[in-house]
């Protein structure tokens, strides 16, 4: 399991204690906001609540607050429907916002030769970041990875927790968050995780640890959804309808827009896979599905007929228990589009 990144937060763990009663887990992205809430009961974690709404258009962009007063007035009316019980939030950084690379030594190279490789290969200067890095020993080598976030960006959102009256208590990249709760409920398996999101579909590969990414532009959800108002000539509201239900009122093109959308994203995979386990010398085993794209109907059936790799959304409940209040629909809802939120609440808990 990939180890805790940005020591300043895990600090601030261990000197005061916060996460005991429970975690508050953002997820912010540009189309929308997903919260979700686990608390410790009888020393097990529960999810207690969770909850999704949309981002004001703008506010945020590839990741970084644009509008800094408006992003609190949308968090806050979030909370005030949300009601939750506790005070201490988790943030998952999301991929743009970070430098994700690795490299080879013939030897374990100490604190400070990391430092200055990384400050080498960095478009910043090391002091301008908060980094972390593990070392993977292989048959002729060590890969050296390492995480690099500016500290600008992360402070900017450690104040943004402080001035809605909560405590920050861990700021993490969101694939790292991700894996690690994969892991917990499936062992170490060779994977790929595909967040399906609105504006791109985000590609990792990994073994033990994160391996590989690649983002596929132009391939998100809002895609598709173009693609079904310009054609079907619908509102915004009806395209999102048949995206989650294309048989609805017998529109009978909604398949040939879909078969083309999905046919392109296979082709994408199918190239990136052949690419990656040819470099890192890796069999696939699984492949899982978040983001809105994993509750297109049947995806999972056609990952797995059109790429032989068994394809499936997390089993949330094969590691924590939900609250009576979950309708079992939900829960389908909050294991993928919510799966982010999900893995950074429970961070501090696998």
């Amino acid at each position: 399991m990939v180890n805790k990144i940005f020591s300043k937060f895990q600090n601030i763990i261990n000197k005061s204690g916060l996460g005991k009663k429970g975690i508050l887990a953002f997820d912010l992205g540009s189309y929308s906001i997903k919260i979700a809430e686990v608390q410790i009961i009888k020393d097990e974690p529960i999810l207690t609540n969770f909850i999704q709404g949309r981002t004001y258009k703008n506010v945020i962009i590839n990741g970084i607050i644009k509008d800094f007063q408006y992003l609190l007035s949308n968090i806050k009316n979030i909370l005030d429907v949300f009601k939750g019980n506790i005070k201490v939030v988790n943030l998952s950084l999301p991929y743009d916002l970070v430098i994700f690379d690795s490299f080879k030594s013939s030897y374990i190279p100490n604190e400070e030769e990391i430092k200055t490789k990384i400050n080498n290969e960095i478009p910043y200067n090391i002091k301008d970041v908060y980094y972390s890095y593990y070392i993977i020993p292989k048959k002729d080598f060590y890969q050296i990875f390492y995480l690099v976030a500016k500290k600008e960006i992360i402070d900017q959102y450690e104040i943004f927790i402080k001035t809605l009256e909560y405590q920050a208590n861990n700021i993490d990249a969101d694939f790292i968050n991700l894996h690690n709760l994969i892991e917990a409920i499936y062992g170490e398996k060779t994977k790929i995780i595909v967040d399906w999101g609105d504006s791109k579909i985000k590609l990792f590969f990994c073994e033990k640890v994160p391996l590989y990414s690649r983002e596929l532009f132009n391939l998100g959800i809002k895609n598709l959804r173009k693609d079904i108002i310009k054609n079907l000539k619908v509102d915004i509201d009806t395209a999102e309808a048949l995206i989650v239900n294309p048989e609805r009122d017998n529109y009978s093109e909604v398949k040939k827009i879909y078969k083309n959308y999905i046919e392109e994203i296979l082709d994408e995979l199918e190239t990136t896979i052949k690419f990656v386990t040819g470099k890192f010398n890796l069999t696939i085993e699984n492949i899982f599905l978040v983001g809105g794209g994993a509750n297109i109907p049947n995806i999972s059936e056609i990952f797995n007929d059109s790429l032989k790799i068994n394809t499936q959304i997390i089993d949330l409940k094969k590691l924590i228990k939900f609250s009576d209040n979950f309708d079992p629909d939900y829960i389908k809802i909050v294991s993928t589009q919510g799966a982010i939120a999900v893995a950074t609440a429970m961070r501090d808990f696998i």
